[in-house]
């Protein structure tokens, strides 16, 4: 919870400096890229939070690292001396949420039965952005579990529409 408290702070005032430089997509590349070397990479992980190597040469790193965003690094400067880089995932998914918030973007998880084909997902997605007033980022996902049918999760509210669903419905009555 402390994690998240921490990404919350940080990403809306990174997302603010990036929002006032224009930079907003630059910079989350550079977070996420971090976040992912930082996850992926256990050496990168030891050097970037040893105690005892100097914060200089892990900013001479992170600066040869990402040299062609000097935006980028300015943040990840920013970060790593408040001694905040180990919450980078916190802060890369709070800083997406703003981003998302802002541009009114939905995430949605849509799962059926079998894949379905990019005519299918435009016009999920269409009827969905209908639906609610926002621009759809969605993935599909393919459960064989299921008989027929689909689940659409948008955010916290899941709408299941599934034949297995259905079925345990109507052996409960």
């Amino acid at each position: 919870m402390l994690g998240n408290q921490i990404g919350k702070r940080y990403a809306e005032a990174i997302y603010k400096v990036a929002e006032d430089r224009n930079h907003v997509k630059s910079i989350y590349e550079v977070l996420n890229s971090v976040m992912e070397l930082y996850k992926q990479n256990i050496d990168f992980r030891n050097f970037i939070t040893h105690p005892l190597i100097k914060e200089t040469e892990k900013k001479e790193a992170l600066n040869k690292i990402y040299a062609d965003s000097k935006e980028g690094v300015e943040i990840l400067f920013y970060i790593l001396e408040k001694g905040r880089i180990a919450q980078i995932r916190e802060i890369v998914a709070e800083y997406v949420k703003i981003d998302y918030f802002k541009n009114k973007i939905l995430n949605v998880e849509a799962t059926f039965a079998i894949g379905i084909n990019e005519e299918q997902k435009e016009k999920l997605s269409r009827n969905l952005e209908n639906k609610t007033g926002k621009k759809i980022k969605l993935v599909v996902k393919v459960d064989k579990s299921l008989i027929g049918g689909g689940i659409i999760k948008i955010g916290d509210e899941i709408t299941d529409g599934s034949i297995r669903r259905q079925l345990e419905v109507l052996t409960q009555k």
